[in-house]
């Protein structure tokens, strides 16, 4: 059954996964949508259930988002692991997010986002009750 709630991106870019065990694994990121990621990690095994930190960089148009993220190993394949982020922070989450599926640079996103508010398109002010 399928269990993400999230479109898987392709991106390859290296993870550094931090185990209890194992210590700093290196890995490369093979997709990642907003509830996880598969990693390739060569003939390193990684055990199902485990808890980790994931850290990688995504590009974006004109600067590199950094992210750092608790997951778990809740699949493996032959050539690597499914990793399901866990109580991610809401805007860390945001941020992953415009990271994987936003193509505006930041300049633009501040300015629609100011010029939606100039013209009053996110304001709705509710109307006055007359008694």
């Amino acid at each position: 059954m399928e269990h993400r709630w999230s479109v898987r991106k392709p991106q390859c870019c290296p993870v550094v996964v931090d185990t209890p065990r194992q210590g700093r694994v290196a890995a490369k990121l093979q997709d990642i949508g907003i509830g996880g990621m598969f990693i390739e990690t060569d003939a390193i095994t990684l055990p199902l259930n485990t808890p980790v930190n994931v850290a990688f960089t995504l590009p974006r148009e004109h600067y590199r988002e950094n992210f750092r993220l608790p997951a778990m190993i809740v699949r493996h394949a032959p050539t690597g692991a499914g990793v399901m982020f866990l109580d991610i922070e809401v805007d860390t989450l945001r941020a992953l997010r415009r990271a994987l599926y936003d193509p505006l640079n930041p300049e633009r996103e501040l300015e629609a986002a100011t010029s939606s508010i100039a013209d009053g398109d996110l304001i709705r002010l509710p109307r006055a009750a007359n008694g």
